[in-house]
């Protein structure tokens, strides 16, 4: 939890200073709040002029989230892919690698019976803010 959530927690949270806090975030931190599930008890706290700074973004990053809940669903309920999980993880990981990379993680924790909804929303995260290293040359 980040130092805006640990505010927000607190018992004497500041509605006003909350919301200097949270002016002053950067767009990454605030989709960590979402990624990690206690945006709601800091948009709570928030004056009621001030809550569509994060609600606006939550929305979009929602919107995000029920894409990818989508495609996963295409893909669970593909016959191809039902017969690939019941089989070995050695043919499962060949398949995924080769068919879905950019769903990979996601797969694997659905074939191993782990799939969350904060599975997603980190997921969600990571592709917007992924630790890719971009190059010049």
């Amino acid at each position: 939890m980040n130092k805006v959530g640990r505010y927000a927690a607190s018992g004497e949270a500041d509605d006003i200073e909350l919301m200097n806090m949270v002016f002053e975030l950067a767009e990454k931190d605030k989709m960590v709040m979402w990624s990690e599930g206690y945006i709601e008890l800091v948009i709570d706290k928030l004056p009621v002029y001030a809550r569509d700074i994060l609600e606006n973004r939550m929305e979009k990053w929602e919107d995000t989230k029920v894409y990818y809940q989508k495609l996963l669903q295409e893909i669970i309920n593909d016959l191809e892919f039902k017969n690939i999980v019941k089989g070995e993880r050695k043919e499962f990981a060949l398949f995924v690698m080769e068919r879905y990379p950019e769903v990979r993680s996601l797969l694997f924790l659905f074939y191993d019976g782990n799939l969350k909804d904060d599975d997603i929303r980190k997921f969600v995260y990571r592709r917007r803010f992924g630790a890719r290293k971009k190059y010049l040359h």
